[in-house]
C-alpha cells in the first residue's frame, strides 16, 4: 500500500500579501496581546479577587525566586523536582515586583508566563489552519474553540506548565506536517526542538517524542524506496529526537552533579512519587476521587465532547485515503493523553481534571488537518475535499457544544477536581456556595498573614529556618524574603543541624498530618511538632484553610545537652 505523503505547502494569503520589508503579521501580533492580556486578567481578579488559584502556578513562581532573592542567590534554586522552564521565564519578571509586587507576592509572574505559552499556543492553531488552506471563517472558528475553552482560559493564565506543553506539541506539529509535504529536513529539525523545550517545561513531552518519532520513520519508510530507507528512517528519527535527548541528558546530569539524584522527581522526597506514596498511605487516594475507567471516560468527554468522535474517524480516514500525516495529533497528544489516563487509572499520579487538556488541541488540529493543502486562493469558507466537511462539523461542535458543555462540567467537584474549577461555584451561586463558608477560599490567605507576622518583627538575615514544599506560600507573600534560611541556601544543612551556631532564632514547621511530602525539618527532628525537640520553645501558632493548625514557630533555644550527643543527619 502506498502512502500519499508529498504536496506542495501553499502560501497563506497574508504571506502572499506581505513583502518582504513588512513581515510582522499584525492580526497574528494582536491576537496574542489580547489573548495574553485576557489570560493574565482573569487569572489576577481570580487570584487577588476571589482567592482562587492553583498552588502549583505560584509555587513554580516561589522556584524563580528562590535563584534571585534569596540568601543565596543561584540559578540551581529553581530545584529539579519539576521541569525548569516555566521558573527560568519568571526570573526575568521578578525584580518588577518592585513596582508591582503581586507578581511576587501572588505569584502573578506566573500568569504571564502562562498566559503568553497559551497565546502562543492559539498562534500556533491558526498557522496550521493557514498552512492546510483552511477557510478565513473556519480558521477563526478552530482559534476560538481553543482559545475560549473554560478550562484553556482558566489554566491559561494559572501559571502552570500546560500551556507551554501544549504551545511546544503545536509547533511540533505544524513543522512535521510542514515536512511531510515539502521533505524539508529544516522542519524536522524544527520539530525536534519544539519538543526538546517543551521538555523543559513537562515530562510527559517524553511520550509524545515517542510516538512523533515511531511516525516520522513510518513516513519515511513509506516515502522512500531506494535503497537505504532503513537508514533513512532512522536519520529522520535521530534529527526529531536529538534536541529532547539533549535536554533530557543535561536536565538529569545537572541534577545528579548538584543534587545526587538523577530524576528528582522519582527519587526526591518531594516529587510526585513520594506524594502519591504519601496521599495513599493516608487512605486518601490520589486526587481523592475513584480512578475508574468509567471516571476518566467522563472526565475526557467533559474536556472535550468529540475526542472519541474525532479519533475514529481520522483513523478511518487516513486508511481510506492513505494520508498518514492525519496521525501526527493522535501519536502527540494523545499519547500524553493516553499517559495520564493510565497514570490515574494506576494511582501512579495525580488524575486532575487539567491533565486532560491535551484533548482540547488534539481534536482541533484533528479536524484541520482534513484540509488538503492547495496553491489556489483561501476563500472565507473554504471546504475543498469531503473530510473537510467533517472537519467543519468538528469545529463548529467543538464551539458551540464543547465550550458550554465543559464549562458546566468543570463545575462538579467529581469531575473538575480542584478548587480553581470547581471553586467557581462560590461565584456564581454564592447563596449555594457561601464564600466564607468555602476551604478553597482561605488557601493562601494563612500563609500571607503569618508572612507578615513575621515581617512585622523586622527580623535580621537569616532568622527564620523552613522547608518551603509547604511553606513557599509563606515566602512568597513576605516582603523580606532574605530574613528565611531555606533549603536551597548553602548553608541549610549545616543550619539545621545547629540553628543556634548560624543565629537562627525561630524554626518554622508545619503540620506533619497534612504535609504532601516528609519535611526536612520534622526529618532531622522528629518530634519537632509536638514538642520542640529539645531545641525550641513554641512563641506562635497559626491554622490552615481547613480551620486545622498548619504551622508552629519554635524559637530556638541551646540544648542542655552536649552538643557531640546531637546526630547530624546524613
Amino acid at each position: 500500500m502506498s502512502v500519499v505523503v508529498a504536496e506542495t505547502v501553499p502560501a497563506s494569503t497574508e504571506e502572499k500579501s506581505s513583502s518582504p520589508r513588512r513581515r510582522v503579521s499584525w492580526p497574528a501580533v494582536v491576537l496574542f496581546l489580547v489573548l495574553t492580556a485576557g489570560y493574565v486578567v482573569v487569572n489576577a481578579v481570580l487570584i487577588m479577587r476571589y482567592n482562587l488559584f492553583d498552588g502549583d502556578g505560584p509555587s513554580r513562581v516561589a522556584h524563580a525566586g528562590f535563584a534571585l532573592m534569596s540568601r543565596d542567590p543561584h540559578l540551581s534554586a529553581i530545584g529539579f523536582v519539576w521541569n525548569p522552564l516555566p521558573s527560568i521565564i519568571e526570573i526575568p519578571l521578578l525584580p518588577l515586583h518592585q513596582w508591582w509586587p503581586e507578581l511576587k507576592t501572588y505569584g502573578l509572574a506566573g500568569a504571564i508566563q502562562s498566559a503568553a505559552f497559551m497565546a502562543g499556543a492559539a498562534l500556533m492553531i491558526r498557522r496550521i489552519a493557514m498552512d492546510r488552506g483552511v477557510g478565513r471563517v473556519w480558521r477563526y472558528i478552530a482559534v476560538t474553540a481553543f482559545a475560549l475553552h473554560p478550562m484553556v482560559v482558566t489554566y491559561g493564565g494559572s501559571g502552570l506548565s500546560e500551556a507551554a506543553e501544549i504551545f511546544f506539541i503545536l509547533w511540533c506539529i505544524r513543522h512535521l506536517l510542514r515536512w511531510v509535504n515539502s521533505q524539508a529536513v529544516g522542519d524536522l529539525a524544527w520539530a525536534g526542538i519544539a519538543l526538546g523545550l517543551g521538555y523543559l517545561a513537562r515530562y510527559e513531552v517524553i511520550v509524545a517524542a515517542a510516538g512523533a518519532a515511531v511516525l516520522v520513520a513510518a513516513i519515511t519508510l513509506t516515502r522512500y524506496r531506494s535503497r537505504t530507507p532503513i537508514s533513512s528512517a532512522i536519520l529522520n528519527m535521530l534529527i526529531v529526537l536529538f534536541p529532547l535527548g539533549v535536554a533530557f541528558v543535561a536536565w538529569a546530569v545537572t541534577g545528579w552533579i548538584l543534587t545526587g539524584q538523577l530524576f528528582a522527581t522519582l527519587s526526591s522526597q518531594y516529587g510526585n512519587t513520594s506524594q502519591v506514596a504519601t496521599s495513599l498511605s493516608r487512605g486518601a487516594g490520589v486526587a481523592d476521587v475513584p480512578q475508574e475507567w468509567m471516571v476518566l471516560a467522563i472526565r475526557t468527554l467533559a474536556m472535550q465532547p468529540l475526542t472519541g468522535f474525532a479519533v475514529a474517524i481520522a483513523v478511518v480516514i487516513v486508511v481510506s485515503t492513505r494520508r498518514i500525516d492525519g496521525l501526527l495529533p493522535i501519536v502527540t497528544f494523545g499519547s500524553i493523553l493516553a499517559f495520564s489516563l493510565w497514570g490515574a487509572y494506576t494511582d501512579t499520579t495525580f488524575g486532575w481534571f487539567r491533565y486532560y487538556l491535551p484533548a482540547v488541541p488534539m481534536v482541533i488540529v484533528i479536524a484541520l488537518i482534513w484540509w488538503t493543502p492547495t496553491d489556489e486562493p483561501v476563500g472565507r469558507w473554504r471546504v475543498n475535499t469531503a473530510p473537510s466537511r467533517i472537519g467543519t462539523a468538528v469545529l463548529s461542535v467543538s464551539l458551540l457544544v464543547g465550550v458550554p458543555l465543559s464549562s458546566v462540567s468543570m463545575l462538579n467537584k467529581d469531575i473538575g477536581n480542584h478548587q480553581l474549577q470547581f471553586g467557581l461555584n462560590s461565584l456564581i451561586d454564592p447563596d449555594r456556595f457561601p464564600p466564607d463558608e468555602q476551604w478553597y477560599r482561605r488557601v493562601g490567605m494563612d500563609d500571607r498573614i503569618l508572612a507578615a507576622h513575621l515581617d512585622r518583627q523586622n527580623l535580621p538575615d537569616g532568622s527564620v529556618l523552613m522547608d518551603t514544599f509547604m511553606n513557599w506560600g509563606v515566602w512568597l507573600a513576605s516582603y523580606d524574603p532574605k530574613q528565611f534560611i531555606i533549603d536551597t541556601d548553602f548553608d541549610y544543612t549545616a543550619a539545621l543541624n545547629r540553628p543556634w551556631d548560624f543565629g537562627v532564632q525561630y524554626l518554622l514547621v508545619t503540620n506533619p498530618k497534612y504535609n504532601a511530602a516528609p519535611d526536612t525539618v520534622l526529618t532531622r527532628y522528629p518530634t519537632m511538632w509536638a514538642d520542640g525537640a529539645g531545641i525550641g520553645v513554641l512563641v506562635h501558632s497559626a491554622q490552615g484553610a481547613f480551620g486545622q493548625e498548619q504551622w508552629r514557630l519554635y524559637r530556638v533555644v541551646k540544648p542542655e545537652v552536649d552538643d557531640d550527643l546531637l546526630q547530624d543527619s546524613p
